[in-house]
């Protein structure tokens, strides 16, 4: 027995009361039939059988766009609507031989809604309407954003197909609740500020019958910040583990984040050619737009120019992006500096992560000699081992992503003030403090330093102290 069926049986033998005489009541089946509509609880859904469905039909509830749930009758005038729309499209195939698409409202769902939002100038790259320049997200940020609402309705479809104005607050901070206890906080908060994006952008352009932005005001526990910065033991280690694997590209990687401070994304898209007249690094940065030029630490430029020799007769393969030709992409990726070797392919973004996730274990766990060659070291060592190269257990927790905060707090420990952080990094000012305040204090030389400064301030003043 089906769920539709389960529940048209279920309504079907509903009792109701009805009066005959004084204080006597008797009951009846009230019975209530809709073409491919069950009912739970008194909730309609359409249910499209096997022939609907090959039409392109999906199952859906009956809710008006304020979220109400329709009434029996108003259920049985939208089923006479649908079969209306069924037979004519059904007679334009027969007349055509094309069966015509199928056309609703685009922002009746929330993920219509979002696939409208996807559209806008705002995903598309900007838009230039006379003297209106308005600037888009970049392409990874679109990206991000597309990705976390893809998560989120293959987490939740039912939410997905929710009419917008049936999210009140206290749905909004019910979903958030839900999501924390089962994703943990930090996919709870991502999602909810996709949204809030989202219902800001529809509200102030009036689509989906958006009054008010439910996702604003919650109660939502701030992420504990994130305490991780590299030693030069663990970066020396990763460069090591990354050469003697066969896979230098992530040791230049990583090198490429600790002295320029840069993003990801943006030192795998950064082109040899990305330099000015003193041969510094030249970066637009994707997010921000920010321009920096960084002139290369030694350490830098040496694997920098070991890459250049190792690619010299290295056949690329380009990924083509947008109309870009399959010519035009080899010759964007041989001009790129980080590029995955043993594939001759640009990185994406995930096969990069899986590389230094994999590097990372070789750095932790070490290499050991064998009598079949060279293998991962164990997990606990015996203290026998014929180390190839050093374990160094305190990487295996490291991320790619944590280069950037170490650069900003090793140049803060070199004594470098905040716009010349800014200067190499491209952070905002207020971002540079914000990271220094979590950072800094897991450096106590950082103090030793400041009184040594104090003492030596004084000494010239002749303080009476």
């Amino acid at each position: 027995m089906t769920r539709s069926t389960r529940a048209r049986k279920k309504l079907d033998s509903a009792p109701v009361q009805t009066g005959k005489g004084r204080g006597a009541a008797s009951m009846a089946k009230l019975t209530i039939r809709i073409p491919n509509v069950s009912w739970r609880d008194g909730r309609p859904r359409f249910n499209p059988g096997p022939k609907l469905r090959k039409l392109g039909y999906k199952g859906e509830d009956l809710r008006h766009a304020d979220g109400r749930w329709m009434s029996p009758q108003e259920a049985a005038e939208w089923a006479h609507a649908r079969a209306t729309e069924v037979a004519g499209r059904r007679k334009a195939k027969a007349e055509t031989g094309r069966l015509p698409a199928i056309r609703r409202p685009r922002h009746q769902t929330i993920q219509g809604l979002a696939d409208e939002w996807f559209e806008s100038p705002k995903f598309r790259g900007g838009e230039v309407k006379g003297k209106r320049v308005e600037a888009g997200l970049s392409a990874v940020t679109a990206a991000d954003y597309k990705g976390k609402l893809a998560s989120l309705w293959k987490y939740d479809p039912a939410l997905a197909q929710e009419p917008p104005p049936a999210i009140t607050p206290q749905l909004a901070q019910a979903i958030f609740d839900r999501m924390w206890e089962e994703r943990g906080l930090a996919a709870a908060r991502s999602a909810v500020a996709v949204l809030s994006s989202l219902w800001k952008w529809a509200k102030a352009r009036g689509r989906g019958g958006i009054t008010l932005n439910p996702w604003i005001g919650l109660e939502k526990p701030m992420l504990e910040p994130r305490l991780c910065v590299w030693e030069d033991f663990e970066i020396a280690a990763m460069v090591a583990a990354a050469d003697a694997w066969g896979r230098p590209e992530i040791g230049d990687a990583i090198l490429f984040g600790l002295f320029t401070g840069q993003r990801q994304n943006d030192r795998l898209a950064y082109e040899r050619a990305g330099t000015d007249d003193a041969k510094r690094l030249v970066f637009r940065q994707s997010k921000t737009g920010a321009v920096v030029a960084i002139p290369a630490a030694p350490q830098l430029a040496a694997r920098l120019e070991a890459a250049e020799r190792r690619r010299f007769s290295m056949p690329l393969v380009g990924r083509p992006e947008g109309r870009e030709s399959q010519q035009e992409a080899d010759a964007r990726a041989r001009r790129l500096v980080i590029v995955d070797e043993t594939g001759r392919r640009p990185f994406l973004r995930d096969w990069y992560k899986h590389v230094f996730m994999r590097v990372r274990e070789v750095a932790a766990r070490g290499l050991v000699h064998t009598s079949l060659g060279t293998e991962l070291g164990p997990e606990q060592p015996t203290g026998t081992e014929n180390w190839r190269l050093q374990p160094c257990p305190s990487v295996a927790t490291k991320r790619d992503q944590d280069l950037r905060d170490t650069a900003v707090t090793w140049l803060a420990r070199a004594e470098c003030n905040v716009l010349q952080i800014a200067s190499i990094t491209g952070h905002s000012l207020a971002s540079i403090h914000t990271v220094l305040k979590h950072y800094l204090a897991l450096h106590p030389e950082m103090a030793d330093t400041a009184i040594s400064k104090l003492m030596n301030w004084m000494e010239q003043r002749g303080s009476a102290v």
